[in-house]
C-alpha cells in the first residue's frame, strides 16, 4: 500500500490537471473563434464588443483573468481579423507546482475574413 498509493495519487492528480488544462484550452480557442466571428461580421458597427463576445462565449473561463487582444480596428473587407485569448492557469491542486509545469500560459487564436 505504501508503494502503490503515491503512484496512484500521482496518476489521479495528473489526470485531473490534464483534463482541466484541456478544457481551458478548448474554451480559449472557442472564445477566440467567437470573438473573431463577431469582429468579422460586425466590424463596421460602432457598438462592436469583441472582448465581451469572446468572454461571454466561454463562461467556464470566468474568474481566470482571461485577456483578449484583437485587430478589429483595422478590419476591412477581404482582410483578416485575429483575436487572441490568453490566460495564466494555476495548478488546481498545487501538487504539480514544484515540477515547473504550473503556472501554465495558454493561448487561443481565432482568425476570420472580414466582411463575412
Amino acid at each position: 500500500m505504501a508503494i502503490v498509493l503515491p503512484v496512484l495519487l500521482l496518476i489521479l492528480i495528473g489526470t485531473m490537471e490534464f483534463g482541466r488544462v484541456f478544457n481551458v484550452q478548448n474554451s480559449l480557442t472557442q472564445a477566440a473563434r467567437e470573438g473573431a466571428r463577431e469582429a468579422a461580421i460586425h466590424y463596421n458597427r460602432s457598438t462592436l464588443d469583441v472582448e465581451g463576445t469572446a468572454l461571454a462565449s466561454a463562461p467556464s473561463l470566468a474568474g481566470l483573468g482571461v485577456s483578449v487582444t484583437h485587430n478589429a480596428g483595422s478590419c476591412a473587407p477581404d482582410a483578416d481579423v485575429q483575436v487572441t485569448t490568453r490566460v495564466t492557469l494555476p495548478s488546481m491542486t498545487g501538487f504539480l507546482d514544484t515540477g515547473g509545469l504550473f503556472p501554465m500560459t495558454l493561448t487561443g487564436v481565432g482568425v476570420m475574413r472580414c466582411g463575412g
